[in-house]
């Protein structure tokens, strides 16, 4: 693969701003990743949990008891008063569960694995985003550049053709052509600014950062193999990794249903320690016991085979999942494949178009100055020459972003901007 080249289009490189940048700045302040690193590390909870689980469990009681009687006879009466303190330590493992805590640390570390997919899942949405953001400025950037240019070519000719018609020159008619046209070039300057702006607003809500400066991108040209991609695509995408890891995760939930129907074995043991002399003449005692207790399920008010029945059928739809979105997944592809070719061919056309309309557009100025060309032809020809770069800008984008969708796609466009990634370990 070719590298990406990036060229400078502006005098002090020191204030510029380019693809790299952008990405590395949104990664580290759009709050989409600080949410989904948060995401990430409460998952790593679940793996301690399951982990837990294996080991002893450990408690201690601590306990006291004043108790007051009164107690009468014929000769006596008597108000014995006692206070009681008893220490208790109780510890119980699992000695055999039929390998059912297993498969929970196993489906764990699939939940975590699926947290990360998610968290790169994110970061990529938001790279593309970027890019995509980034591209959109140059674009409206540079057609607003075309706009205004335009909009001077037809307020200089809006000019000459009232001064023409006031000399009587001109007729009514090419007046209020030259009138109209006007009234349409501002429509798209107005238009053009505007979408200038929004695309600044909403590159910085992405990227964190103003487009200020914004390095231009080379053309690059990079044939795509389409069964190349789809092979890759079915080990690298994030979305059909996901996917399989939610088969791999229902299977271990029917394992551990099956595991449930075995019997299990706990140890216990305790030991004991009481006092009961504080107030009047008591007693101290010590216990201490150990047990062994087998667990034999018998019947479960048949919930487990229900729950069986119910996993064997979320998992039978899950491979229909995975194998219905692979399959949209290669429709996609093709798709954007597809775009990517038709915005290169396009873009070569465009320019031939602006080239030949340039070329055209000298041509009518000298005619125009020796008078066998109408000012109404030349105002044609300049908004035919806006409409042509303005195409070429819109198939440059289409084509630039269909090549980063296809790198997210098939689940490379995080190696481009890897170094900028955040440490998940």
């Amino acid at each position: 693969m070719r590298l990406l080249l990036f060229l400078i289009l502006i005098i002090n490189p020191l204030y510029a701003l380019d693809i790299n940048q952008s990405v590395k700045s949104t990664i580290e302040n759009n709050p989409k990743v600080k949410i989904a690193l948060e995401k990430l590390n409460e998952s790593k909870e679940l793996i301690e949990s399951a982990y837990g689980k294996k080991l002893p469990s450990v408690t201690g009681t601590l306990s006291g008891t004043y108790s007051n009687s009164d107690s009468q006879s014929a000769t006596d009466s008597t108000t014995p008063e006692t206070f009681t303190d008893k220490y208790k330590l109780t510890v119980s493992q699992n000695l055999y569960d039929g390998g059912f805590n297993n498969l929970e640390i196993d489906r764990s570390k699939i939940l975590y694995d699926n947290e990360i997919l998610y968290f790169k899942n994110t970061i990529q949405n938001l790279v593309l985003s970027a890019i995509e953001g980034y591209l959109l400025v140059i674009n409206y950037k540079k057609s607003l550049e075309a706009n205004k240019k335009n909009f001077d070519s037809v307020l200089q000719v809006l000019e000459e053709m009232k001064t023409l018609y006031d000399l009587g020159s001109a007729t009514l008619y090419e007046l209020q052509n030259a009138e109209s046209t006007f009234a349409i070039a501002q429509t798209y300057l107005f238009t053009a600014e505007q979408n200038f702006k929004i695309s600044q607003k909403t590159f910085n809500r992405i990227v964190g950062q103003k487009p200020l400066n914004l390095e231009e991108v080379i053309d690059f040209d990079e044939e795509f193999d389409l069964n190349n991609i789809i092979l890759r695509t079915s080990s690298n995408n994030y979305d059909l990794l996901i996917l399989k890891n939610d088969i791999k995760n229902k299977e271990i939930l029917l394992a551990k249903e099956k595991q449930s129907k075995l019997p299990s074995l706990d140890l216990s043991a305790s030991a004991e320690y009481s006092d009961s002399g504080r107030i009047d003449n008591g007693t101290e005692k010590t216990d201490g016991t150990i047990g062994l207790t087998l667990t034999i399920p018998i019947f479960k008010q048949n919930l487990d085979n229900s729950n069986i029945r119910k996993y064997q059928s979320q998992i039978l739809q899950s491979e229909l999942n995975y194998e219905d979105y692979k399959e949209d997944l290669q429709i996609q592809i093709s798709n954007v494949v597809k775009d990517y070719n038709i915005g290169k061919t396009k873009m070569n056309s465009n320019l031939a178009i602006i080239k030949a309309n340039e070329t055209s557009l000298e041509s009518l100025k000298q005619e125009y100055k020796i008078g066998t060309k109408t000012i109404t032809e030349l105002v044609e020809e300049e908004v035919k020459l806006l409409s042509a770069k303005v195409d070429f800008l819109n198939s440059k984008k289409d084509y630039l972003v269909n090549y980063f969708k296809l790198k997210s796609l098939e689940g490379s466009l995080l190696n481009i901007f890897e170094k900028y990634l955040p440490s998940i370990n």
